[in-house]
């Protein structure tokens, strides 16, 4: 009898650390941090809601950045509606992006796309909310040699009276650029780099192994992996960020 007790408490002993052990492991499984990431889409044409929830609820589409003013230096039409759509559609973060007309003043660019926002009332950061608002305001620098003269130094001076402007009217402001565009574009200059990062790589791949530091940026905050999505009846660029 002495020997069968003996052997039903260390049995009882057993079930009991072998339970409590999976309980911590649950625990620390339940616990432990998420590693989340977000799909996101661009566009530059207009954007139906029922186009947008099919983004969201089918491909997971959670951020998206609107064009909001066009590289001949004036404001996007389809804009402000395709903004209000996104938000009606489930899109969880809505940016816009500035595409600039380098022959034409830097500030009146910022302001004219800012103050057509505003006649439809949609103002960055609003505290009222969506659909009325936007976050960040990407400037989007690409094209050398088609949108962009040869002088390194005329242009930086440009970029950076955006970056100025943006700052005086209070502005969330990130750059759209990578490597192969901006350093033909600015030279050696790092002027930007003190900003958020999307960048551009059409590897098909929704991760940062790609990238490699350039003129101060050492990390990026969003990759376009694709330039020719097709999803819900439309083409778009297709991004992630973690």
């Amino acid at each position: 009898l002495h020997h069968r007790s003996t052997a039903r408490s260390v049995d009882k002993m057993a079930r009991t650390c072998i339970t409590s052990a999976a309980l911590v492991v649950a625990i620390a499984l339940c616990c432990a941090p998420a590693v989340l990431a977000a799909r996101g889409v661009d566009v530059a044409s207009p954007v139906l809601p029922s186009t947008w929830k099919c983004l969201t609820q089918d491909y997971g589409v959670e951020w998206t950045a609107i064009r909001a003013w066009h590289s001949y230096g004036a404001p996007d039409a389809n804009g402000p509606h395709t903004v209000y759509n996104a938000w009606d559609g489930g899109v969880r973060s809505v940016d816009v992006y500035l595409f600039p007309d380098s022959s034409k003043d830097a500030a009146s660019q910022v302001q004219g796309m800012v103050s057509y926002l505003a006649s439809y009332n949609i103002t960055n950061n609003s505290p009222y909310g969506p659909p009325h608002t936007y976050g960040r305001v990407w400037l989007d620098i690409e094209g050398p040699g088609l949108y962009w003269g040869s002088d390194h130094s005329a242009n930086a001076n440009f970029i950076q009276e955006l970056l100025s402007t943006a700052a005086s009217l209070h502005l969330d402001v990130g750059i759209y650029t990578s490597a192969s565009q901006w350093i033909p574009i600015v030279g050696s200059w790092t002027g930007g780099a003190a900003y958020p990062l999307w960048y551009a790589n059409y590897d098909g791949e929704e991760n940062f192994d790609d990238f490699r530091p350039f003129n101060g940026w050492t990390s990026p905050h969003i990759k376009q992996y694709s330039g020719s999505g097709s999803e819900c009846g439309m083409t778009v660029d297709l991004d992630w960020f973690p």
